[in-house]
């Protein structure tokens, strides 16, 4: 189970990059870039408040489901972006 949520958590993103840059929706992949970056920084800044394995869960938060997330949508805007170059090189 350790490896399938972050392997969803990039692998969902990945898929919603490349169909948002593809349809030229690149304003929606910065906000859920953006939002995931917010949910990452609150889930560390809750981890660092508690102590034992309550703050390791936050932090499983922020390493395990945040950070491939983000990673995902960001190769994924990038693969989207590159096929619709390649398809329309005028626009």
């Amino acid at each position: 189970m350790v490896y399938v949520v972050p392997l969803l958590c990039f692998v969902i993103p990945l898929i919603a990059g490349v169909v948002l840059l593809r349809a030229h929706r690149g304003v929606f992949v910065a906000v859920l870039v953006l939002l995931l970056a917010a949910v990452m920084v609150w889930a560390i800044w809750k981890g660092r408040q508690m102590s034992g394995w309550d703050g390791i869960g936050y932090a499983i938060l922020a390493m395990l489901m945040c950070a491939p997330g983000i990673l995902g949508l960001l190769v994924g805007s990038a693969v989207g972006w590159w096929q619709a170059r390649r398809r329309d090189p005028q626009g």
